[in-house]
């Protein structure tokens, strides 16, 4: 098999699988979390915070990037799709026009802030190299795809246009009207998935820090928030009309 045909064929199969990634990356994490020696910490308050809010901040605005990006990108193109892709027209402009992939930029800054928050240089790298061989593939297949759907406009598009890396001064203003509705639609299992994930490695690594499962009050009302804002807007996409164009 042809090396082409070869990535083409591993890149549809984890364009299928790829909402998996999250929970294979996960099940690397935690144990590494608590076999990882985090006695640096204990004594530096100061280093706690600041990585922390940089965690944050980090995740925060991949979630807010994934948001612009979903609200303002025509129907039929960036969505939650896995069976095949769709691509009713070539998305060029808003986020488009500074990265070819915005989406997956997006991913790997939420996942490089939850790395951040567990300060383990070894592991960050681990999972980078791990994220950069998943989604080469599947970028790979999708540009193969919109090749064939779109020739010569997207070989124009991708010439001038990063795949990963945003150029922002190649920023051109999104031509589709912004939709809080579709961001809502697609993004709030996206965001509880997060919340959840952070809540965890919140618990890990301070076990690995004190040696015990210090469980506070702050840590329920966040997990009792998470849930509250999972159900709400569970019931509010099935039981309403709300979210539907």
């Amino acid at each position: 098999m042809a090396l082409k045909d070869s990535f083409l064929k591993s890149g549809q199969y984890l364009f299928r699988y790829r909402g998996h990634l999250p929970l294979l990356f996960f099940l690397i994490i935690l144990p590494a979390t608590y076999f990882f020696d985090y006695s640096f910490l204990k004594d530096s308050p100061v280093l706690v915070h600041c990585i922390t809010i940089s965690s944050i901040c980090l995740f925060s605005f991949g979630h807010i990037l994934r948001a612009v990006i979903i609200g303002s990108s025509a129907r039929h193109t960036s969505g939650r799709n896995r069976d095949q892709q769709v691509a009713h027209q070539l998305n060029t402009t808003g986020c488009y026009s500074m990265v070819r992939h915005p989406l997956y930029f997006a991913n790997f800054l939420i996942w490089f802030g939850l790395l951040i928050y567990l300060a383990n240089p070894l592991l960050g790298l681990l999972i980078c190299a791990g994220f950069w061989l998943f989604y080469e593939r599947i970028m790979f297949t999708e540009e193969q795809f919109l090749l064939l759907s779109f020739g010569h406009q997207f070989e124009d598009w991708s010439r001038s246009v990063p795949a990963f890396f945003p150029n922002i001064f190649l920023y051109k203003k999104s031509i589709n009207r912004f939709s809080i509705k579709s961001v809502f639609a697609n993004e709030y299992p996206s965001i509880i998935s997060t919340l959840t994930t952070f809540l965890i490695l919140i618990l890990a690594r301070r076990y690995s820090i004190d040696g015990a499962f210090n469980w506070q009050w702050n840590d329920a009302y966040f997990a009792i928030s998470i849930f509250i804002f999972g159900i709400s807007f569970r019931m509010i996409k099935h039981r309403t009309d709300w979210f539907k164009h």
